[in-house]
């Protein structure tokens, strides 16, 4: 059987600070037997060779056929660790993956994705490493692990990882900027301190490199009903780690996804076009989104009933996010008992609860409560905007057009604690004019904000509030892309049904700035 060589050798390399350290897996894992009274498929009766060495994507191929043709079965990972291309799962199936076993990603591009064609975009060159699709009745447990190996398909940092204890004496620097855009490549922002260190499958500071092939998902549901991923490991994505897609009944629990934290679009869990899903005691280490609840065009449905809770995040992105493809409504939604930290890398997570309406969604009753954040930047951003991605907003009537921002309302947030932040909250939805110069409010709606505690770090700040701040319309939207805010602790803008109650927040000794101002609010 071939060994596996990587498409691209001079990459790979892991750097201190890329893998979080410590991480509890014992809280998470456990030996597990396999299922009693399936039929059992053991990928070393298909020639499946655990050396780490050889590659095994027609064993793997081969055992999950098997197993769909005899109607189901365990498909077995036992032994040590098994290289392998993308491969499929059958209906009525479960991958089991023992203690101490893992399936590994080929380095091998051609055996990931075959002949697909590189594509300009984040999530590059499409396809799964992992792929199960309209399919029924499937679970990935055992206890042992999945590897994607993914800094072998991104190009090398600007700029090594950064820790706390290195920058102790830095400030949190916020220059003023005349055009909001810009705050992807000025020096000095907390922005670039940050995306520096990334590492991209793309040429994104052009200097000349080619876009690299990878898969979008390491783990990609999509059209499946009643499944389950459980008590596993999902380890160094290669891209989205697990996404699931237009699925109904759904749950991911005792799971941990340690992700190098510098390779780009490493989001944990996507939640896309999914109805009644439960994701509950799951630990996420990752260098994207940490659990994140999309619904764009593709879907065609609602993302609906889903229950988070018991979760741990560390990301260096947002840890729970609605957005940023959001086309279609993302309704009843609760999110308890969860904890959202940057215990080592600096400036910190970027942002701990994160809810945007940007291409037409409906996005409504949504529910935080019992959510603690340490060394999150912002822990709190909501906004309302018109990036249309879905569409021109100027191809129906002003204000009937859903393109035009959609709308965020029915939030509440109960019982939410920050230590260490950096940045104001920001609540926002937008102002704008049509071709014919009329205007158009669009406000968020019926928002809940109570027992909301924040202290922010105590190390100066450089803060330069521009004269007036300019609408947030069309750009991609992050809570530090605004530059700075009047507010120094929480700025709310375009919005009615607002209800505050036990606000605390301490911020730094020296911001002469309001703590919390309203701009066009109502109750």
């Amino acid at each position: 059987m071939a060994k596996d060589v990587p498409t691209y050798k001079h990459l790979g390399q892991i750097y201190p600070g890329d893998y979080l350290e410590n991480i509890p897996y014992e809280e998470y894992l456990k030996e597990q037997p396999v299922q009693e009274g399936l039929q059992i498929f053991d990928i070393r009766d298909f020639g499946a060779v655990p050396d780490g060495e050889t590659l095994n994507t027609e064993a793997l191929r081969d055992c999950a056929a098997a197993c769909g043709k005899a109607g189901g079965g365990v498909i077995l990972v036992s032994g040590g660790d098994f290289v392998t291309g993308s491969f499929t799962l059958p209906s009525h199936c479960t991958l089991h993956i023992q203690r101490g076993s893992s399936l590994v990603a080929s380095r091998d591009v051609h055996a990931l994705l075959g002949d697909r064609e590189v594509r300009e975009d984040p999530e590059s060159s499409g396809g799964a490493f992992i792929e199960i699709a309209d399919a029924e009745d499937v679970t990935i447990t055992g206890g042992g692990t999945i590897c994607g190996r993914g800094e072998w398909f991104v190009h090398e940092p600007r700029m090594l990882p950064a820790f706390w204890e290195d920058h102790l004496q830095d400030v949190v620097l916020l220059p003023r900027m005349d055009q909001v855009k810009e705050l992807n490549t000025l020096p000095g922002s907390i922005r670039t301190a940050y995306r520096d260190r990334i590492r991209y499958a793309e040429d994104k500071y052009e200097e000349d490199l080619p876009v690299l092939r990878r898969p979008s998902y390491m783990v990609w549901f999509h059209g499946c009903r009643n499944v389950r991923v459980e008590n596993i490991c999902l380890r160094d994505a290669m891209c989205w780690t697990l996404h699931m897609e237009c699925c109904d009944d759904v749950v991911i629990r005792d799971l941990v996804i340690d992700d190098n934290r510098h390779v780009a679009n490493t989001d944990g869990i996507d939640l896309s076009g999914c109805r009644k899903a439960l994701v509950e005691h799951c630990f996420i280490s990752c260098a994207d989104d940490g659990i994140c609840l999309k619904n764009p065009a593709s879907t065609g449905r609602a993302t609906e009933d889903i229950q988070i809770h018991d979760c741990r995040v560390c990301t260096v992105m947002s840890a729970f996010k609605i957005g940023t493809a959001t086309v279609h409504p993302i309704r009843n939604v609760r999110v308890e008992r969860c904890s959202f930290f940057m215990p080592d890398l600096y400036p910190g997570s970027v942002c701990g609860i994160s809810i945007e309406s940007c291409d037409g969604s409906e996005v409504t009753d949504i529910h935080l409560k019992d959510i603690s954040m340490d060394h999150v930047q912002c822990p709190l951003y909501i906004i309302l905007d018109r990036r249309n991605e879905a569409g021109d907003p100027y191809t129906d009537l002003p204000g009937e057009n859903a393109w035009w921002g959609g709308s965020v309302s029915g939030i509440t947030l109960e019982d939410i604690r920050a230590e260490h932040t950096d940045l104001p909250c920001i609540i926002t939805g937008f102002m704008d004019r049509n071709r014919q110069g009329r205007t158009l409010r669009r406000l968020l709606r019926n928002i809940s904000i109570r027992g909301f505690h924040v202290h922010q770090d105590e190390r100066p700040a450089i803060v330069q509030v521009m004269d007036e701040t300019p609408e947030f319309l069309t750009g991609y939207p992050e809570c530090n892309a605004h530059g700075d805010v009047p507010a120094s602790g929480m700025y709310l803008r375009h919005a009615e049904g607002i209800q505050l109650s036990d606000i605390r927040i301490v911020t730094r000794p020296d911001d002469e700035r309001e703590v919390i101002i309203y701009e066009d609010v109502t109750e």
